[in-house]
C-alpha cells in the first residue's frame, strides 16, 4: 500500500500564511489526519478512506484528485496556483542572502 500521485497537485492554504502542496495520496492523508483531529468533518473522513482506497487499488486516484478540489473549494482553502507562485516569488526580494 503506497502513495499514488496526482495528474497534478492541488494547493491549499494550511496556515495563515502557509501554502501546502498536495501531489499525492499520502500529501492528502497527512492532511487530512491534521484536519480532522481537531475538525469532525465527514467529507473529510470519507475522503481519507477513499485515499486508502485508492492506495490499496480498490479505487482509482482520480476519485481522491477531485474529491480532493471538491472538499478544499467547499473548506475555502483551495489556492489558485499562479496567485501563489506571484506571492511567493514577490517574497525572494534579495535573493535569499543575508547582506554583509
Amino acid at each position: 500500500m503506497g502513495s499514488v500521485d496526482f495528474a497534478s497537485p492541488l494547493l491549499v492554504r494550511s496556515g495563515r500564511h502557509l501554502v501546502q502542496e498536495i501531489a499525492s495520496t499520502g500529501d492528502a492523508v497527512d492532511f487530512l489526519l491534521d484536519w480532522t483531529e481537531t475538525r469532525h468533518d465527514l467529507l473529510a473522513e470519507t475522503l481519507l478512506r477513499a485515499c486508502y482506497d485508492v492506495q490499496g487499488g480498490r479505487k482509482p486516484v482520480a476519485v481522491v484528485e477531485r474529491g480532493f478540489e471538491q472538499f478544499a473549494r467547499r473548506a475555502g482553502i483551495l489556492e489558485d496556483p499562479l496567485r501563489a507562485i506571484a506571492w511567493m516569488s514577490a517574497g525572494r526580494r534579495g535573493g535569499g542572502h543575508v547582506p554583509a
